[in-house]
């Protein structure tokens, strides 16, 4: 508690950090929360797993506390989010640190696909913090539903997702509607020169907060990587069930067109497994979450965009069923797992030319990718030497074969 009072938040907030467990800031939470006191622009960028939320979450409860009853109205914080399940746990969080804090405040999640009148007649009750999609906040934001005149926290969660091509106009919109008071904090695992560049007419001098160390990676995550062709990971996935029966594995897809397709094909396989895309009903996202949250299930399939940001406990493995394109995407894979100290696997299925990209991957993130071949109900770990022989002759196999 005399850490977080240290950095100058409220009393009431320290000791509710404090209550909820945590012994002390970690480092980007040290680095963070007291520019974002001092009313500083933030470029957040830190690995997952490692405090952003509260970073951000505990100034706005710190200004809440301070704020007299006489005071002005309308929300203190406005927090956007890429996704219907990243909003709502952070909502989540922010009803536990006011409980832990005895704050009574009331804080508001809006998601697109609800009733919007509804919304709208939440908004009347002036909730004092408001975490929603970044559609859903416009939407309202421009009807005028949504006043952002009292605002003095506009945060962007997965702010390079937020500012992605598809979204950035309108999340330039939400910015330049902000008071240019406000404190706009863009907050990610990756914030690249993209990211930075389009956000940068909207910020004033930001300090940036780097808390990038490899040891989220390095450490507590073990990275294999199995070669497999395209057509056999289905496959390959009924055979590791077998083998190893992981405790909680989130599974990966780059295409959320091949979602349902796929989940139909992994449950024919009678594997526990349900699926989350931006393309899913949202109740159909929300009970499969929660079931594989409980335990009910042990697989959860699911795009980069439907899990981004999600926080589930006690992931034992991932799996990659294709190698993104961009290193910063397999971070944010990656780092599902191996989080507050506990060790993870995160599995990667790659061809040949996935493999290239794999080892590239591993070099700019100062780790190993562990060659593995999953054979006879078996894991091995062949030399590295023998494993790429070994791609090699399959590969010359199939070049055979298209020649026949």
């Amino acid at each position: 508690m005399k850490d977080f009072a240290a950095l100058g938040l409220h009393d009431s907030v320290a000791k509710g950090l404090a209550a909820m467990g945590f012994a002390g800031p970690t480092e980007v939470q040290a680095k963070a929360i007291p520019a974002i006191l001092a009313g500083k622009d933030i470029l957040m960028e830190s690995e997952t797993g490692t405090g952003k939320t509260f970073a951000y979450l505990s100034p706005a409860f710190s200004a809440i506390a301070s704020m007299p009853e006489s005071g002005p109205k309308g929300p203190i914080a406005l927090i956007a989010a890429p996704t219907q399940e990243l909003a709502v746990q952070i909502g989540r969080e922010a009803e536990k640190l006011a409980k832990a804090s005895l704050i009574d405040v009331e804080v508001a999640v809006l998601l697109g696909g609800s009733p919007i009148a509804r919304q709208e007649a939440q908004l009347k009750r002036g909730p004092r913090l408001i975490v929603g999609t970044l559609g859903r906040l416009a939407d309202l934001a421009f009807a005028r539903a949504l006043k952002l005149g009292s605002i003095r926290y506009l945060i962007l969660d997965e702010a390079d997702r937020l500012l992605a091509k598809e979204t950035e106009e309108l999340c330039g919109r939400l910015l330049e509607a902000a008071p240019r008071s406000a404190s706009r904090i863009l907050a990610s695992a990756t914030l690249p020169a993209r990211t930075r560049a389009i956000a940068a007419p909207w910020l004033r001098e930001p300090v940036v907060v780097e808390a990038t160390s490899t040891a989220v990676l390095g450490g507590d995550i073990e990275h294999w990587v199995f070669y497999c062709d395209s057509r056999r990971r289905p496959d390959f996935m009924r055979r590791f069930e077998a083998a190893v029966s992981p405790r909680r594995c989130l599974v990966f897809h780059s295409n959320a067109s091949r979602l349902d397709k796929l989940l139909e094909t992994l449950q024919s396989f009678s594997l526990p497994i349900a699926a989350i895309s931006s393309r899913r009903d949202k109740e159909d996202r929300r009970v499969a979450l929660e079931r594989f949250t409980k335990g009910e299930l042990r697989y959860l399939l699911t795009s980069d965009l439907g899990a981004r940001g999600l926080d589930i406990a006690d992931i034992s493995h991932v799996i990659s069923l294709d190698l993104p394109e961009e290193p910063t995407v397999y971070t944010h894979r990656a780092g599902r797992t191996g989080r507050a100290g506990a060790k993870g696997v995160s599995i990667v299925l790659a061809d040949a030319v996935e493999l290239k990209r794999a080892s590239r991957f591993a070099q700019r993130g100062e780790f190993v990718f562990r060659t593995k071949v999953l054979r006879e109900g078996t894991i091995f770990e062949p030399p590295v030497e023998e494993f790429f022989a070994m791609v090699e002759k399959s590969e010359e196999d199939r070049r055979s074969a298209r020649r026949r």
